[in-house]
This record gives C-alpha cells, sequence and structure tokens, in this order.
C-alpha cells in the first residue's frame, strides 16, 4: 500500500459521498429525492417503514447533506491519510446508525442499500490506512 493508493481510495471515497449525497443538501431537491426513494419503498412493496418528511426532518437532512458535501471536498483536495481513518470511523458510526434504524426502529429495507456501501467503504479504508501505517513503521525501522 502506498500513500498515493490510499490517497485514491480516500478521494473515491468522497467522490462517492458527493454522488449520494448532494441532492440532500439543496432545498427543493432533497424532498425530491426523498419522494423517489419513498416510491421505490412501495413500489418494491419492502419491509419497514419510509416515514413522511415535514419541514423540520428536511432542515436537518439540508444540514447533514451540507456537512457531508463540504467534509468530501476537503477529502477530494487534501487526500490525507488521516482523513482516511477518520471517515471510516464516521462511516462505522453512520452504519451502526443504519442498523439501529434497520432492527430497532423498523426502518425501510431499503436502508441496506445505504448500509453496505458505508460499511464496505469503511472498512476499505480501515484496512487501507492500518497496512499503510503497518509498511512507513517498518520503513522507519530499517532506517534505524
Amino acid at each position: 500500500m502506498t500513500v498515493t493508493y490510499y490517497q485514491k481510495i480516500v478521494r473515491s471515497s468522497a467522490i462517492y459521498d458527493i454522488a449520494f449525497t448532494f441532492l440532500l443538501a439543496i432545498p427543493g431537491l432533497a424532498a425530491w429525492k426523498l419522494g423517489l426513494l419513498t416510491h421505490l419503498h412501495v413500489e418494491l412493496a419492502l419491509a419497514g417503514d419510509f416515514p413522511k418528511f415535514d419541514a423540520m426532518h428536511l432542515f436537518f437532512v439540508h444540514l447533514l447533506g451540507a456537512l457531508v458535501i463540504v467534509w468530501s471536498w476537503l477529502r477530494i483536495r487534501h487526500p490525507q491519510p488521516l482523513f482516511g481513518l477518520y471517515d471510516s470511523v464516521a462511516r462505522f458510526a453512520f452504519s451502526f446508525m443504519m442498523a439501529y434504524a434497520l432492527f430497532v426502529d423498523n426502518g425501510t429495507a431499503l436502508i441496506w442499500f445505504f448500509l453496505l456501501p458505508e460499511l464496505t467503504w469503511g472498512v476499505y479504508q480501515l484496512y487501507g490506512y492500518k497496512r499503510l501505517a503497518k509498511q512507513q513503521t517498518a520503513a522507519k525501522a530499517s532506517l534505524a
């Protein structure tokens, strides 16, 4: 694992986040995307509940969407390995919340389509970071 390769992983995860999140940061478009997800939930007759979003829910959706966009843009512009580690921790926190929504709060089964990539990116970045750190430690030891 090279630093350059790991930076590509960090940057790719950020691009994924922007692609799947940017609509949530934009008033009007977030409601449209949530409407599409609601329609998909109904058409596929998925298990669980898909809530109706009111103005306060959308407010928090927009805030979260904006935060993800800023964090993603930072990782695209400066894909530091430490940011990849932090992002993996955040992804595990998000994954826990998604699992909680699925298994405790009877959330829509659509959550699986978000949970699986979230966990995958988290594991991939954590694994890459640990490999990179191990290699850097070995390189420092060989110089001593």
